[in-house]
């Protein structure tokens, strides 16, 4: 290549070096400098979603504390399997049907959510307890979009 470059006139080598310059440069900024500003943005972005997010879970959790300290206390005399008055609460909170509902022994109930409102699954729980059916053994929420969560519950009824 130096042998090329040496055969050239001065006036064209300039030309040829500086257009490898430019290209040199501009690819440096197509392979490093771009998709790092583009996963600075994605970051930023996903940031204020997370913000966003937790400002509503704090408010939730306010109201979840106001509905647990109105609870009625009165229990479950019907009889009803606690996977029976699990899926009626699912039923009169809204909420999409459960992917999977089981019970656990004779006083337990399990359920698994895929991609529910988080707000209507926190007030059907608070529901549950303050009407005191059934008390919330587990819980495990994994966030799926803004507002929107995956949940596996595990309940059993007041003694």
């Amino acid at each position: 290549m130096n042998a090329w470059l040496q055969r050239m006139n001065p006036r064209e080598r300039v030309l040829v070096v500086g257009g490898m310059l430019v290209a040199g440069l501009v690819l440096l900024y197509l392979l490093v400098a771009e998709p790092l500003w583009g996963r600075l943005e994605e970051e930023r972005a996903r940031l204020q979603s997370q913000k966003a997010l937790l400002a509503w879970m704090q408010t939730s959790a306010v109201e979840v504390q106001q509905l647990r300290g109105s609870s009625t206390g009165t229990v479950d005399k019907t009889g009803k399997a606690p996977y029976l008055l699990l899926d009626a609460a699912v039923r009169t909170s809204g909420l999409p049907p459960p992917s999977r509902l089981e019970p656990r022994g004779q006083d337990g109930a399990a359920a698994q959510f895929e991609e529910v409102p988080f707000g209507r699954l926190v007030r059907m729980l608070a529901n549950i307890e303050r009407r005191g059916e059934l008390s919330v053994v587990d819980v495990s929420i994994t966030r799926r979009g803004l507002a929107t969560v995956d949940a596996s519950l595990t309940l059993s009824r007041v003694p």
